[in-house]
């Protein structure tokens, strides 16, 4: 398959020293319905059959009954509008059901006409033990899922909780719990692509966890499940070019440099760190020699299922999946919440901001430096000899 990754200044110097002084000041804080199996390969018996069905991972997924390239959203879908064969699709996907079905507990959700990414469920929300988050779709194409993502989860009795419509967060998408035997659980987050920063806070408050955020840097890896994966061992796989510097800080300072599997660009652009993760086995759609001996090394077995139907659109494995249990130490009501380190604040910008570049120039600051923003209001000059005003909303990962 060919892939396609296809004025007046402000009173202060737009730097990220700048920002960075105007972001300070403490955070805020506050105290499934069963498929019928298919056909395909199994997967190594990775628990003891004679256990209940309780202790096996339970995993949703959705039927691409409606799945195409309808739009584009995302580079891989650039130039693959209607290029999905949809019987194809689904022979894949009742492959990967069928696997996972082996060993784990797989509910399935029927899709909604008219809406060809639903299969895609990593992105309804993300769940932790009896609570599930729904996603707050950054592009209007997919927020008509969530209210059936939402109904579908509720009838499964998981409780609601909901980030704020005005912060982008698209679910187990950017969103993935490390394996930890600590009191507080880790979440990697990422954001700049489609999530964005100030969800962030909010999940810390819901899960009371350490939420680490990682900006995403190449439009290709517009999830963070498409460049990042949490091992069962401890371990961390990931694509480091697919990140920011500060936030490759982040995990190193996190992932001791034995733990860390640092994954080449052809395997990255194979979606091998798309997988479903059961037991000591990953299930991807690529993965080269190298990295299965890499992972070999640490006990873990990689078994491959085509699925390039649904990288047209940009997905994979992990994309079709949605951990309804995770691998984190509970009960979560029994946590006391951390202080998020996100910081936010304010900037008004005036004077002639497009045509001396000065809001290209604002933004990028915001960017490099880590930060996200959102325009909440704009008003250009009616002609380009007027002035234009902007305030923007910054959201910074830290203080420094």
């Amino acid at each position: 398959m060919k892939r396609r990754c296809r004025p007046t200044l402000p009173a202060h110097p737009i730097t990220e020293d700048f920002f960075g002084k105007i972001l300070l000041g403490q955070p805020k804080s506050r105290d499934s319905r069963l498929a019928d199996g298919g056909g395909g390969c199994k997967l190594p018996r990775m628990s003891n059959p004679t256990e209940p069905q309780s202790s096996q991972p339970i995993i949703a997924m959705c039927r691409p009954t409606h799945f195409g390239v309808q739009y584009e959203i995302n580079p891989w879908m650039e130039g693959n509008i209607g290029r999905a064969d949809a019987a194809r699709a689904r022979e894949q996907w009742d492959a990967l059901h069928a696997l996972l079905a082996e060993n784990a507990e797989v509910r399935v959700m029927e899709p909604v006409p008219h809406l060809p990414d639903m299969c895609f469920i990593a992105n309804a929300g993300l769940v932790l033990e009896d609570v599930f988050v729904p996603a707050v779709f950054r592009v209007p194409q997919r927020a008509p899922e969530v209210p059936h993502f939402r109904q579908w989860l509720e009838e499964q009795d998981f409780t609601v909780e909901t980030i704020d419509g005005d912060s982008a967060f698209e679910g187990e998408g950017d969103a993935l719990f490390h394996p930890s035997a600590d009191d507080t659980p880790l979440l990697w987050a990422g954001y700049g692509v489609r999530s964005g920063l100030l969800s962030h806070r909010r999940l810390t408050e819901i899960f009371r966890c350490e939420v680490v955020s990682l900006r995403l840097v190449d439009q290709r890896f517009y999830h963070l499940d498409t460049c990042l994966a949490p091992l069962p061992d401890g371990g961390l796989m990931y694509y480091p070019a697919a990140f920011g510097h500060r936030s490759l800080e982040a995990i190193h300072a996190r992932i001791p440099e034995a733990d860390r599997v640092e994954v080449s660009t052809e395997d990255a652009l194979g979606f091998c760190c798309n997988a479903v993760i059961v037991g000591q086995t990953l299930v991807a759609t690529h993965a080269s020699g190298d990295l299965r001996n890499t992972l070999a090394a640490r006990g873990l077995e990689v078994i491959t299922t085509p699925l390039d139907e649904f990288i047209l659109a940009g997905g994979a494995a992990k994309c079709l999946c949605l951990k309804l249990d995770q691998p984190v130490p509970g009960p979560l009501a029994a946590r006391e919440a951390p202080l998020s380190p996100i910081r936010t604040g304010n900037v008004e910008l005036t004077g002639h901001l497009l045509d001396r570049g000065v809001m290209n120039r604002a933004l990028d600051t915001i960017t490099e430096a880590g930060g996200s923003f959102r325009a909440e209001q704009f008003a250009p000059g009616l002609r380009h000899d007027q002035p234009s005003a902007c305030r923007l909303r910054i959201s910074a990962p830290s203080q420094a």
